[in-house]
């Protein structure tokens, strides 16, 4: 996987965050969201916060760019198996 960028999707109220790099994701379901890790390491590689509106600072939202303006986004249908 190459360069990841963080984004923030208004209409789902979604922030997608990536902490690291990985090849095989596994998805962690949290109360808040989820926790993508590192299947072998099991180091974390992103976060996705769902109703981020109210669980993130307005001004992190408004710094995050729609996800059609970053260059990757992830593709769960691919890349990530549940926990």
């Amino acid at each position: 996987m190459s360069a990841r960028y963080a984004y923030y999707d208004r209409d789902a109220d979604i922030a997608w965050l990536p902490t690291g790099d990985s090849d095989d994701v596994l998805s962690e379901e949290v109360g808040w969201g989820l926790i993508d890790h590192d299947a072998s390491t099991d180091e974390v590689v992103a976060l996705e916060v769902w109703d981020a509106s109210k669980r993130l600072p307005q001004a992190v939202l408004d710094a995050l760019p729609a996800p059609s303006a970053t260059p990757w986004s992830p593709s769960r249908a691919t890349a990530a198996r549940s926990l």
